[in-house]
């Protein structure tokens, strides 16, 4: 059955539904080699409304927008193929970059856009604010889109496969992200995968572009990357250890480029290698030093570009918690990451209470954060010490879209502190065993604090002392945050 009506046609039949009390839900899109994505996405803008119409971009539309070789499926096919979904009841084409036109023909009760818009970001939400209409962001977070299956199919056929090797933390993996953002728009039609270990994935399923993640468990690593074999496959390997290194053997690789020896964090690594970066400066930013292992590839690129899309609903579940703790919106929400994977890292709990209290104002919203049951018992404890609440237990997406809503991030070396560079958020951060040149914050007017000490940069996670944190009292970071506080507050 063709569900393809006229828009003269459709008005009528919609005006009907709507005398009946049904309620109405429009969704567009190009719908160009239909994927999984699509399928979530009609099925939840259906799950709206009592009818869903589809307006699809015609072929003249998808030329104009995705370029002269798209569509790769012409309209015709497009209508047959969607017309099969039991989610769609009715199906109209536009030519027009966006669906204002049939917005304000059958004036819907919903408009459903899809997970790679927000409800801010929509082109349409004026038009649907005037005609009454809800917008609605549908289908979960963007996981495929058609431009990436078809660099998949054209890879495949060129042989051109790369596997990226950085299996943990999060904090190094987001510090690889603009690697493979180089490696992308050098390889637009590169299938590129990414071998990470199981906490990982979370963070890489918001990556656009990548087409696979390979995770692989203890134990299990040839399993995990049998799949991944080709004969042309190159690994790269951002992490210079013995298992990474081994994994870049097990992916079976034809290439496989390593760091060269003296940046390696246990040479044995290079056992599994067949390929070297030239020796690079370890007091450079560990960034640079992973956009030079492309260098092997001939790209060379030294700009920082972090790939990550915030799913919309994470944001919204962030906001709604936030208003359960008396969040305004005219406050600056400013967050504190006490915790920290390694004992060396973190800084004393006493000194964060007396920040938190200093930091205090009217116009504030302190949070305490935390990523683990340990370092929520810390955050407790200096929640409560300082009269600050604390936060609720959030996803890692819904932790970088809270990042992204602060007005500052205070924290020691770990993840929270490289996703807040990340997404361009104001940051201070608190430095001991780690070298902040190398691993800390890399925009110019962000802060830290930091004492060289004799011991200085040893990377040890443990020590009885803690001497290096010891020396950076409360007043310094509370200077530096006001500091940085008082500059955004003027870009």
């Amino acid at each position: 059955m063709n569900k393809l009506l006229p828009l003269a046609r459709l008005q009528d039949v919609v005006s009907a539904e709507k005398k009946k009390g049904r309620k109405i839900v429009l969704a567009n899109g190009c719908f160009d080699l239909i994927h999984v994505g699509h399928v979530r996405y009609l099925r939840e803008a259906r799950a709206r409304g009592d009818l869903l119409v589809l307006a699809l971009n015609s072929d003249a539309s998808v030329r104009r927008l995705k370029g002269p070789r798209r569509p790769v499926l012409p309209e015709v096919e497009r209508v047959e193929i969607l017309s099969s979904f039991s989610s769609v009841d009715h199906i109209v084409l536009f030519d027009e970059p966006t669906v204002k036109r049939i917005l304000l023909a059958l004036k819907p009760d919903v408009h459903a856009k899809g997970a790679d818009y927000s409800p801010d970001t929509v082109p349409e939400k004026e038009t649907s604010k005037k005609i009454g209409a809800e917008t609605a962001i549908a289908g979960g977070p963007k996981i495929r889109n058609t431009s990436a299956i078809i660099r998949r199919i054209a890879a495949a056929e060129r042989g051109e496969d790369f596997i990226l090797v950085r299996l943990s933390s999060l904090g190094d993996i987001i510090h690889a992200l603009p690697a493979f953002s180089a490696l992308r728009r050098r390889r637009p039609e590169a299938r590129i995968s990414w071998a990470v270990e199981p906490r990982g994935r979370p963070l890489l399923e918001l990556v656009p572009g990548l087409d696979r993640i390979v995770v692989v468990k203890k134990m299990a690593w040839p399993k995990a990357l049998k799949a991944g074999r080709e004969e042309e496959l190159v690994a790269l390997d951002f992490q210079g250890l013995i298992k990474s290194g081994m994994i870049t053997r097990l992916s079976g690789a034809k290439r496989r480029i390593g760091f060269a020896r003296p940046n390696l964090r246990e040479p044995l690594a290079g056992l599994f290698y067949n390929d070297r970066a030239a020796p690079f400066p370890e007091t450079e930013h560990v960034i640079k030093k992973n956009l030079h292992l492309l260098t092997r590839l001939g790209i060379h690129e030294e700009e920082f570009d972090f790939p990550l899309t915030i799913p919309s609903s994470a944001s919204e579940r962030v906001r709604a918690s936030l208003k359960e703790l008396g969040f305004e919106g005219g406050q600056k929400l400013i967050l504190a990451n006490v915790g920290a994977a390694w004992q060396s890292k973190r800084w004393l709990p006493e000194r964060w209470s007396d920040v938190l209290r200093a930091l205090k104002a009217e116009d504030r919203l302190l949070l305490v954060l935390w990523g683990n049951d340990e370092e929520k018992s810390l955050a407790f404890e200096v929640g409560r010490a300082a009269g600050v609440p604390v936060s609720p237990f959030f996803s890692l997406a819904e932790v970088l879209a809270l990042i992204q809503d602060s007005r500052l991030l205070v924290s020691g070396d770990t993840f929270a502190l490289q996703a807040a560079c990340a997404l361009g958020v104001p940051a201070v951060g608190i430095f001991g065993p780690t070298t902040p040149g190398r691993n800390g914050p890399f925009a110019a007017a962000d802060k830290t604090a930091f004492h060289e000490i004799s011991c200085s940069h040893c990377y040890r996670r443990f020590c009885p002392g803690l001497e290096c944190l010891r020396l950076i009292t409360a007043g310094e970071v509370v200077a530096l945050a006001e500091r940085r506080l008082a500059e955004s507050a003027h870009v």
